[in-house]
Order: structure tokens, then sequence, then C-alpha cells
């Protein structure tokens, strides 16, 4: 009797083991074919970096490349099977990247993307809330640039143009710096990891005959805080985007 019951137990470990085995030859097949499907969507999916230029003004920067990232892909597919909504991706950055050069002035974003910023250069602060207004009411972006005179801190991106960065970086989460005339900010800005800017578009009247001559992409355009600019805003946004245009934030712009 106690050898029935050994035997019985024996053929229960066979079982068992084959069971395993099987168990975990389909487990390492799908696995496998989760690392196959992944490097598959990756060959098809991953982009590389267009690198950008520079120039005697400052550098054009480059599109970032979009890669998948393998092994946190899988991680999240154990267990569940290949799923696009899974896969994770890391950026794949450009030389000539805005990380990568805070020692160089910034002239315009890439020039692959049909993508332009529009700033505000307030220079008496009576008229940049109306202009807010105006771009707001059509759902655009814009972005400001300032001075040590603005106090206004309610604002998460800020570009400056003022002398005293020191000071004036305790008030912002996030700010560009901007050459405007011969001080070179970039020698100030720099020693606290921020990306400077160089003014080469700048409208002061006749905006929208003017935003005509400057329309190319990456292109940041500065605009004089004016009545006269005020009242052709709205009908130059109108323009810019008949003409395939985004106007994007700054940092979507610099991404």
């Amino acid at each position: 009797m106690k050898d029935y019951f050994k035997y019985i137990f024996m053929l229960a470990i066979v079982l068992f083991s084959f069971y395993y085995t099987d168990r975990v030859f389909e487990f390492s097949l799908n696995n496998n074919t989760i690392l196959a499907s992944i490097n598959e969507y990756a060959q098809e999916n991953d982009t590389k970096c267009i690198e950008g230029s520079i120039n005697e003004n400052g550098i054009i920067l480059g599109l970032s490349g979009l890669k998948v990232n393998k092994n946190k892909s899988y991680s999240n597919m154990k267990g569940n099977g290949f799923k696009d909504e899974l896969i994770e991706y890391e950026k794949e950055e450009c030389i000539l990247s805005k990380e990568n050069n805070l020692d160089k002035y910034i002239i315009s974003g890439n020039n692959i993307n049909k993508n332009i910023s529009l700033v505000i250069d307030i220079v008496n602060q009576k008229y940049y809330e109306k202009m807010m207004e105006v771009f707001e009411n059509n759902n655009i972006s814009y972005n400001l640039l300032v001075n040590d005179n603005f106090k206004n801190n309610e604002y998460e991106t800020i570009l400056y143009k003022g002398d005293n960065i020191k000071s004036f970086k305790k008030q912002y989460n996030n700010i560009y710096c901007v050459k405007t005339n011969d001080y070179e900010i970039i020698n100030d800005c720099k020693k606290y990891k921020i990306n400077s800017i160089r003014m080469i578009n700048y409208i002061d009247s006749k905006l929208y005959t003017n935003i005509k001559k400057l329309l190319n992409n990456g292109n940041i355009i500065f605009i004089k805080e004016s009545n006269l600019n005020l009242n052709e805003l709205e009908i130059t946004i109108k323009y810019i985007t008949s003409r395939g245009f985004n106007i994007v934030d700054i940092n979507d712009l610099l991404s």
C-alpha cells in the first residue's frame, strides 16, 4: 500500500514537472514574442535628431528625435502581451539643443516644423494686457519680454531683458534672457543655467505689413507694445494662421 502511494506521489511530481516546464516554455515564448514586437515597433517608429546649424549670430536649434525605451517598454508588457499604449519613449537630443548650448545665443527654433513664437516687448505697461486679451480670445499662445520694472510674477515662463538676472530669477520658475543691445546678457545668464536668445526679428510698427517679411519656420518675432500694434494684432494673427503657421509658446518652439 505504501508503494502505491509512493508511485502516485512520484507520478504527481512528474506530471507537475511537465506542466511547469510547459508553462515556463510558454512564458519564455510569450516574452520572446514581446521583445520581437518591441524591436519591430522601434525600427518602424524611432526618429533620429535632425541637427540644427550655427552662424555668427548664434544657433538654430535642431529637432530632437524620439526612440523607444526597450527595457521600460518590456517591463510594462511582461504578463500583458504587446500593446502600443505600453510603449515608453525617450528623447534623442541634438548637439545643437538649448540644454547643450548655454554659452551660445539662440536665434531660432528648428526650421523643420512650421512653428513660430510671438513675444510682446513690454515698454510702458499700457497696452500689453489688451494685447494679451487678443491672443487669449483667439486661443493663441504668446510670450512676454520684460525688464526689472515688471512686477507681475503670475507667469510660469518669462523673457528677460534687464541687467540684474541674479535678483530677477527669484521671481520666476522658467526664464529666457534676451539680448536687445550691446550688453552681453549671456555672460550673466549662463552662470545660472539660463538660456539666452538674440533678438533678431523685431517689429516696432506696421505690424500687419512687417509680419509678412518674417514668417519663417522657427522664428521668434518680437512685437513692440503699442496702441498701433494692438489695433493690428488680431488681423495679423489671422494672417499668420492662414499661412499654415502654428503660433506656439517659446518652450514648445525651443524644445
